[in-house]
């Protein structure tokens, strides 16, 4: 027996789902790169640098889609596969405007802070711009799907 989709529209559900996979294989991504440039890379300078950032990219890419679309799935909301592939055409723009906007924080607050903050902000700008990006590209993702509730008074 086919279950009733919900008639909620899924916008709580398609960010908290993208939110909650961009940062779990995001930081994964970011360990299996810092471990595979420790282990494979030992004498790495500049290019020791390429491992994490893949792992950063593709971490949140794959980790924001899948967990959109997973959250979707399981409460039910319509249209979860077309709002995991939006989704998975928007999000490396994205990542890319993202980068631009980190950049431009960073270079912003470098002169405001002394050096030993440098470590501390580098992590709090990252988390909180991936953070806000990653809700951004779920919930509009899930926006352009138009994930029209179905009322009870219209025949399907």
């Amino acid at each position: 027996m086919a279950q009733n989709a919900n008639r909620q529209n899924g916008y709580l559900a398609a960010v908290i789902g993208g939110l909650i996979g961009a940062v779990a294989l995001m930081n994964l991504g970011i360990y299996l790169g810092i471990a595979y440039v420790k282990n494979f890379m030992p004498n790495a300078e500049l290019e020791g640098v390429i491992p994490p950032f893949i792992g950063y990219v593709v971490g949140w890419w794959i980790g924001e889609v899948i967990g959109c679309w997973l959250a979707l799935r399981w409460r039910h909301h319509r249209k979860a596969g077309k709002t995991a592939k939006v989704l998975a055409i928007v999000t490396p723009l994205g990542i890319i405007f993202c980068f631009v906007v980190y950049s431009a924080v960073l270079n912003w607050l470098s002169g405001r802070v002394n050096e030993l903050q440098t470590a501390h902000k580098y992590e709090i700008i990252r988390s909180v711009t991936s953070a806000g990006f990653a809700i951004a590209l779920a919930w509009v993702a899930r926006f352009w799907t138009k994930p029209y509730p179905s009322y009870p008074h219209q025949q399907q």
